[in-house]
């Protein structure tokens, strides 16, 4: 039976604003599977399709947190971000697509089409910011991630970062410096110099003086440049914000998205099974496998209740991995697995896919050293798997009852990475 519709669009919004799962499984079960077969028509994957879905949901999500936001047809409009969406990112792939068609237009308002280019453009923008985010030091994201934190005292920023409060806005300064270089060059904007990026952080964090305050604002007031500097240097550090700071609402709603992912957009065949018995049937094996993990006598054997993962196929040519050695994954024989995946190994040494796996089966065969080196390597080379590798590392640190390491490693685990949720849930089970 398919979800009730919606008595108007504009309930689509509300319900990505609140994060009702009977909202996003009806947007799911509606516009879905048309927007995974508009990407692979359009020279996409069905990998990009996913992440192209959740991309503008979570972009529509943003924009309306921060602006009023209201649409005549969500589904055209969806349509229409979706593809703008894929067209940038093929862009930073070097390809191009045919552009809008009339008819593609015809459906939908003008104020819409604006709206449109708006959540474009604001979550474009969010993207670099993030991307460019990740390349900085693991002590500077911590000191930004908590610096942005609406309200954050300055000495709870030097305790969760460990950073001496009176060093804090040089340290603080000295990471926005190396993140906005690569930004502005991206963008192609006018840098702030390196006295007046210290001066605007302090600013906009409330640290001036009265005297300097005063000061900065005349600035401000008599330098039109500096004030257009200023305002997009707070507007990215907003959007910024939005992606890497604690806030339970955007991790929920992303929780609701990653798990329909595996529902409608599987990598595998699932032999003509209809979609919406499959995700009955996965919603019903989830709520199993949840009450035995917490009423079952063996709730406490913390690595099994975490570590269980399937091999998924890359999307990559160069990085496919041998169909038997898929199996003997997924069924479990890691031993035969490990056989296999050495083998891959061997032929093309840069598959992170084949040591991923293979470090995830040493785990499993308590090989821990062997396994640790493997997804040291996936960890600092691989966009895709980089989280996953933490993950994974703090587990063979968790089988060996070295709580800490693993501990460490899943702090490095950011909002808005996919296993977020998931190492939280780890975080709080091994702190009980």
């Amino acid at each position: 039976m398919s979800p009730e519709p919606m008595n108007n669009d504009q309930e689509y919004i509300e319900g990505l604003l609140q994060h009702n799962p009977a909202v996003i499984e009806q947007i799911y079960h509606r516009f879905a599977s048309k927007e995974k077969r508009s990407i692979l028509q359009k020279s996409g994957t069905v990998k990009d399709a996913a992440y192209i879905f959740e991309e503008s949901l979570m972009d529509i999500y943003y924009f309306a947190r921060r602006h009023p936001l209201k649409i005549t047809d969500f589904e055209p409009f969806l349509q229409l971000l979706c593809k703008r969406t894929w067209e940038q990112e093929l862009e930073r792939r070097g390809q191009r697509i045919p552009g809008l068609e009339a008819d593609e237009l015809s459906t939908i308002s003008r104020d819409d089409i604006q709206d449109v280019e708006d959540v474009l453009k604001e979550g474009e923008k969010r993207r670099i910011a993030y991307q460019h985010y990740l390349t900085l030091s693991d002590e500077c994201k911590e000191i930004l991630r908590w610096s942005l934190v609406e309200n954050c005292l300055q000495e709870d920023v030097a305790a969760e970062t460990n950073v001496p409060v009176t060093e804090l806005p040089e340290r603080r300064t000295d990471c926005y410096r190396s993140l906005f270089r690569d930004i502005d060059i991206k963008l192609k904007a006018t840098s702030l110099s390196d006295t007046d990026l210290l001066d605007a952080d302090r600013f906009l964090n409330g640290q001036l003086t009265e005297a300097e305050r005063q000061a900065f604002t005349a600035r401000l007031q008599t330098s039109p440049l500096l004030g257009q500097q200023v305002k997009r240097f707070n507007y990215i550090r907003q959007l910024l914000a939005q992606r890497i700071c604690p806030d339970t609402d955007r991790d929920e709603l992303q929780h609701l998205l990653y798990m329909h992912r595996n529902a409608w957009y599987t990598l595998k065949d699932n032999s003509g099974i209809p979609i919406l018995r499959y995700v009955i049937l996965v919603a019903l094996i989830a709520a199993t496998i949840a009450v035995m993990l917490y009423v079952s006598p063996w709730r406490k054997n913390i690595y099994r209740q975490f570590a269980s993962t399937e091999m998924q196929i890359p999307d990559v040519d160069s990085l496919r991995l041998p169909e038997t050695a898929i199996y003997q994954f997924n069924h479990g024989h890691f031993r035969q697995a490990v056989v296999l995946l050495n083998e891959s190994l061997a032929k093309n040494p840069g598959n992170v896919y084949a040591r991923f796996y293979r470090s995830v089966a040493l785990i499993d065969l308590d090989q821990q050293d062997p396994a640790r080196k493997d997804l040291q390597v996936v960890y600092n080379t691989s966009n895709d798997l980089k989280f996953d590798a933490a993950f994974y590392l703090a587990l063979s640190y968790l089988k060996e009852g070295r709580k800490q390491e693993c501990l460490e490693w899943l702090l490095k685990i950011p909002p808005g990475a996919p296993n977020y949720i998931k190492a939280q849930k780890l975080i709080a089970e091994l702190k009980r």
